[in-house]
């Protein structure tokens, strides 16, 4: 879901020319995808840490492990977009 959400703000933004507005340093399509990403970080290790109360099976186990696996995974997909130009 954070992949579809940031890869779609990504179209949309270099369609519109967000990446041409300035606010506090960062383009206004950076900006946004960055608050996409800090959502979706959000989102994930909460979901992550709900999991984790639950322990009692080998499959609730796995479950928060893959929640944990997940919250890593939008955290490394996603970290370009602090450092890398988006419409280029």
């Amino acid at each position: 879901m954070a992949f579809c959400l940031i890869y779609a703000l990504h179209g949309m933004g270099c369609a519109a020319g967000w990446d041409t507005l300035r606010t506090s340093g960062f383009s206004v399509h950076q900006a946004v995808l960055l608050a996409a990403w800090a959502l979706s970080l959000a989102a994930t290790l909460a979901i992550a840490l709900w999991l984790r109360r639950y322990r009692a099976t080998a499959l609730d186990r796995a479950a928060a492990a893959l929640g944990w696996v997940g919250f890593a995974a939008t955290l490394i997909t996603f970290a370009p977009i602090a450092i890398v130009p988006a419409c280029t």
